[in-house]
C-alpha cells in the first residue's frame, strides 16, 4: 500500500491468542500472529520454502511450523528445524514486524525504522483515568482516508444521522478549527462547549468526547489493503465500572453504535474514488477544513515517503 509514514495498529491484542496463530491482512500484506510464551510475535505468513500460509501451522517448541512440510521458524524468524534434515537452515528467514503494545492494541510503524517514543495516544483515555472501555470491529470494503474523512465531516449528520445523533445540529453555526502537523481538533458546538469536541491524531486515531472525562468514544482505523479497512471502535466510559455490569453496558453501547456507524457505512461506500488522493474535482467548502488539511498531510507524508 501506499501510506504515509507513521504509527498504525495493526490489531487488538485480545485477538492474538495463546498457543494459536491468527491470520491477518494489513498493511496490504498477509501476516501472521502468535505468542511465543507470552510474547507477542508478527511476521509475513509465508514460508520461505514452497510459500504456503505459516498461519495453518501450528506452534511448537517455541516456533511456527509450516503446514506443508514442517519446516519450523522461530519468533527471529529463523529456520530451526526441516524434517528432512535434522537440522535447521541459515538461508531460510522470515521477515519478522517490529510490532508494539499499548493500550490493548497492537502497533507498528510504518516505512522507515520507528522514532524513538511511544505510538501517539489521547491522554484523556489513559488507564490511570478510571475509564473502561467496550469494543467492537467493523470492516469496510473501503480506502482508509474515505473512512477517515466521514469522522472529520460533521456537516452530514443532521442529513445522515436524522433519527439518531445528529437531529439538532445547525450546521450553519461557525465551528472552531484547530490544526497543527500532527492532530485535527474541532468543536461544533463552540468551543465553550467543547461536549461535542473531535481530535483526530495523524494517521489514523480519532476520538469524541461526548461527556469529557466521563464519556467518550476512540477510533483506531486499520488499512487492510487499498480496497478494505478494518474499524475498531471503543466507547470509553466511567458511568458503570463494575466488571459484569460494565461488560453488559459495553454491549448497549456498542450497539447504538453500530446503528450509528451503519448510517455512514452506505454513504461513505458509495463515494467515488475510493482513494480520496485521486479526487482532484471535488470542492471543499468551510465545514470541510478538518478534511482539507488531512489531505495535505496525507499528500505531503506520501511526498515525503520518496525522498
Amino acid at each position: 500500500m501506499q501510506l504515509p509514514r507513521g504509527w498504525y495498529v495493526l490489531a487488538a491484542s485480545h485477538e492474538v491468542k495463546s498457543g494459536k496463530p491468527l491470520s491477518l491482512r494489513v498493511l496490504g500484506r498477509d501476516l501472521v500472529f502468535w505468542r511465543n510464551e507470552g510474547k507477542l510475535v508478527v511476521m509475513a505468513d509465508r514460508c520461505p520454502h514452497r510459500s504456503a500460509s505459516l498461519s495453518l501451522g501450528r506452534l511448537r517448541q517455541g516456533c511456527i511450523e509450516c503446514p506443508f512440510h514442517g519446516f519450523r521458524f522461530s519468533a527471529e524468524g529463523d529456520c530451526k528445524h526441516i524434517p528432512e534434515t535434522g537440522k535447521g537452515a541459515e538461508n531460510l528467514k522470515v521477515e519478522v514486524l517490529a510490532c508494539l503494545e499499548r493500550h490493548g492494541f497492537i502497533w507498528h510503524y510504518y516505512g522507515s525504522a520507528a522514532p524513538s517514543g511511544e505510538p501517539p495516544w489521547f491522554e484523556e483515555l489513559g488507564a490511570e483515568t478510571g475509564l473502561v472501555y467496550s469494543e467492537r470491529c467493523h470492516t469496510w470494503p473501503m480506502h482508509i482516508t474515505r473512512c477517515v474523512e466521514n469522522q472529520l465531516d460533521y456537516a452530514h449528520l443532521p442529513f445522515v444521522h436524522a433519527n439518531t445523533i445528529g437531529g439538532n445540529l445547525d450546521v450553519s453555526r461557525s465551528v472552531e478549527f484547530e490544526l497543527d502537523a500532527e492532530t485535527i481538533k474541532f468543536y461544533p458546538g463552540g468551543k465553550k462547549a467543547p461536549v461535542s469536541g473531535i481530535s483526530f491524531i495523524f494517521p489514523a486515531f480519532w476520538r469524541l468526547a461526548i461527556v469529557p472525562g466521563r464519556f467518550m468514544q476512540m477510533i483506531a482505523f486499520v488499512p487492510v489493503d487499498d480496497n478494505e479497512t478494518r474499524i475498531y471502535l471503543r466507547g470509553y466510559q466511567k458511568f458503570v465500572t463494575l466488571p459484569v455490569l460494565s461488560d453488559l453496558f459495553g454491549l448497549l453501547v456498542q450497539a447504538q453504535n453500530s446503528v450509528i456507524l451503519n448510517q455512514d457505512r452506505a454513504v461513505v461506500l458509495s463515494q467515488k474514488p475510493a482513494n480520496v488522493m485521486a479526487a482532484g474535482d471535488e470542492n471543499l467548502y468551510q465545514s470541510d477544513r478538518g478534511i482539507a488539511h488531512f489531505r495535505k498531510l496525507w499528500a505531503d507524508r506520501l511526498l515525503a515517503n520518496c525522498q
